[in-house]
């Protein structure tokens, strides 16, 4: 800063206010120096590391190979909860016992309860919409291994938005159980017939989608201790894994789906629904179970109320579904290396499209495809339910519509997060980007339309480097109006780039390990770079760097071509900041075509310029085409063509 002062001191030191004419430019010569010149540009070539990541390589909980580390640990809980939905007042009311399985090294002082329902109150932060504004949920009573904990006092019981901090009576000690005993309720927020729910919501008094419902224990992990990252809205969730043992009341006749296998059908469902549930599972056509003149008492069992009974050992959540008007169809998939499982769907019967797009059979389909793809899906069961939300996920059940695509999409869910347990709030790209990759390819074997992946990702190019695009690492809820593009579209983007530096086959198979390795554990975003680096035996951290952490952008250009009697010299520029390799396709005029390329290494000294050599052979080019595939989304790609057009 002072020599720029002290020039401009000088230039005005003879000047009167208001009366200085302009300064004479001098011509200054260069000053010499025998140091190199910097290179174009740098690439970092390196992963970065943040400060949690560090500190688990350093315990030992997770490995630099990508993998868990041999002192992993995670949390186990276990909910037993009775429910009772009742339409007179629309409201759930549930008790609960929750036990903590401390099989973490760590002494634990407090615990903290999620309390979702919170998020519809008015007052609390969100960055999604609401449909309806509610008191949230109601905690009547709280214990902690038998002792009663005071709801009034703040240091005992304190309540921010929706997040509870419980301060324990005695330490939980690691290795140690702690059971905590709660009563509830809380009003199901309403949504009109032509809106969409808020991941969950009721129509009236007949429908009732539920999710976040029930007093749920936070993530407590290695590398960060208690997750206490609220619910804002659009992102979404982060949770443990454990068992569940669930009971709902709802009025007989009404029909539910949910979480988990049903372990008193006799009790629930009439004999012919019984029978025709039965058939489905001899058949891979769809068997209508409960159709709409078939409603009410003839397909339950009778009674005033009825409960339903559902265990699942090994789920990250619980959700269900219950209407008066809901009809039901019921198929079977063929799960790879397992076997028959049912799929069931529960819907209006005036929404048509169920039946008219296959969304069973889809969704019937999508589960085998996506076991291909990843692993075999190991629940049980499968359900689709109608409702409010259309397009949300939870273990065994989506609520969905009727798309084929949405429907794809929410069973994809199964793997990302439901067994495979990413911290979705932080890392959306986990979640939804992962869904993404492994989406494409079973829609295209289920619909038999092949995918187009050089323009799947032109929103991606449309905010691409600008102050619009946020960078994947970034939490999801503040992703800003572009959010989708790091949460969705840019992660499989990037795989697809990924496809043309060591093989497409070659990712999905290390995507796949990827998943085995962290089946019913939390990987972090780290874990899922260095596995992928040790299942393709290559470094790869310039690629994770520039695609995950920053929003560098792809832009290379053939400058120039020179042919002569033997030799095509083609010059490329890389224009942009986001390496790759250079990926040619040499037309000749006999008709055919020949791949030409050098790898992405050819950037690291930093230049911009590189020149590839293609022998003619005495044959003629008719054109010359740039990353024909847009495997890299190239921003501009006029500049991709050889002559000019």
């Amino acid at each position: 800063m002072r020599s720029r002062f002290s020039a401009f001191t000088a230039a005005v030191a003879f000047c009167g206010i208001g009366a200085c004419a302009p300064a004479t430019t001098v011509p200054v010569a260069p000053i010499a120096t025998s140091t190199p010149a910097w290179p174009d540009r740098a690439v970092r070539r390196d992963i970065p590391l943040g400060p949690q990541i560090r500190r688990a390589y350093v315990r030992g909980t997770r490995d630099s190979t990508g993998a868990p580390g041999q002192r992993y640990f995670q949390q186990s809980v276990d909910y037993t909860i009775d429910a009772t939905v009742d339409p007179s007042s629309n409201q759930l009311r549930g008790s609960e016992k929750i036990v903590i399985h401390n099989t973490t090294p760590d002494t634990l002082t407090s615990v903290v309860v999620r309390l979702y329902q919170n998020y519809f109150t008015p007052t609390v932060e969100r960055t999604d919409y609401v449909t309806d504004i509610t008191d949230g949920i109601t905690i009547e009573r709280l214990s902690v291994n038998g002792t009663p904990i005071a709801l009034a006092d703040r240091r005992a019981y304190a309540v921010n938005q929706r997040i509870a901090i419980v301060k324990t009576p005695a330490p939980i000690l690691p290795g140690a159980d702690a059971t905590i005993e709660t009563g509830w309720h809380f009003t199901v927020p309403n949504v009109d017939t032509l809106a969409r729910g808020e991941r969950m919501g009721r129509f009236g008094n007949y429908l009732y989608q539920i999710a976040q419902w029930y007093p749920q224990i936070a993530m407590y992990d290695d590398m960060r201790g208690w997750d206490l990252d609220q619910y804002l809205g659009y992102a979404e969730f982060y949770n443990q894994f454990g068992r569940f043992d669930v009971r709902i009341t709802a009025p007989a006749g009404w029909l539910l789906g949910a979480t988990g296998d049903l372990q008193n059908p006799a009790e629930v469902y009439s004999q012919r629904t019984r029978d025709r549930l039965a058939m489905a599972m001899q058949t891979d056509t769809t068997i209508h179970v409960v159709s709409a003149d078939e409603r009410g008492a003839r397909a339950t069992a009778s009674g005033s109320t009825l409960t339903w009974h559902y265990i699942a050992p090994r789920v990250n959540d619980f959700a269900f579904a219950v209407s008066r008007d809901y009809v039901l169809d019921a198929t079977r998939s063929n799960i790879p290396g397992r076997g028959y499982i049912p799929v069931y769907e529960l819907y209006l019967p005036q929404h048509k499209g169920y039946v008219s797009n296959g969304t069973l059979q889809a969704g019937a389909r999508a589960l085998e495809e996506h076991s291909r793809f990843v692993f075999p899906y190991e629940f049980s069961q499968g359900t689709i339910a109608d409702g409010p939300e259309t397009g949300m996920e939870y273990p065994m059940i989506i609520f969905n519509g009727t798309s084929v695509g949405t429907t794809v999409h929410e069973f994809g869910h199964e793997w990302m997060p439901m067994m495979v347990g990413s911290n979705e709030t932080r890392y959306g790209f986990m979640d939804e980007g992962f869904n993404e990759y492994i989406d494409a390819p079973a829609m295209a074997n289920i619909t038999k339309v092949p995918t187009n992946y050089a323009d799947r990702y032109s929103g991606y190019r449309r905010v691409a480097g600008s102050e619009l695009e946020a960078p994947m690492m970034w939490p999801s809820d503040y992703t800003g109006p572009n959010g989708g593009i790091a949460v969705y579209t840019k992660a499989p983007a990037a795989l697809y780039a990924l496809g043309a530096v060591v093989g497409d086959s070659a990712v999905r198979r290390a995507f796949a390990n990827y998943a085995v390795q962290w089946k019913y554990k939390h990987p972090s975003p780290w874990d899922f770079f260095m596995s992928m680096n040790s299942s393709l035996g290559k470094d790869l951290g310039w690629f994770w760097n520039e695609w995950f952490f920053t929003t560098y952008t792809f832009d290379q250009a053939i400058e120039q071509v020179k042919l002569d009697a033997s030799t095509a010299t083609i010059t490329i520029r890389d224009k942009g900041d986001l390496v790759g390799p250079i990926i040619l396709s040499v037309d000749w005029t006999d008709g055919t075509s020949e791949p030409v390329t050098q790898p992405a290494e050819t950037w690291f000294s930093g230049t911009r310029v590189a020149t590839v050599s293609v022998p003619l052979k005495g044959r003629a080019i008719r054109a010359i085409r740039l990353d024909p595939e847009n495997r890299f989304q190239d921003l501009i790609t006029t500049d991709n063509l050889w002559p000019r057009k």
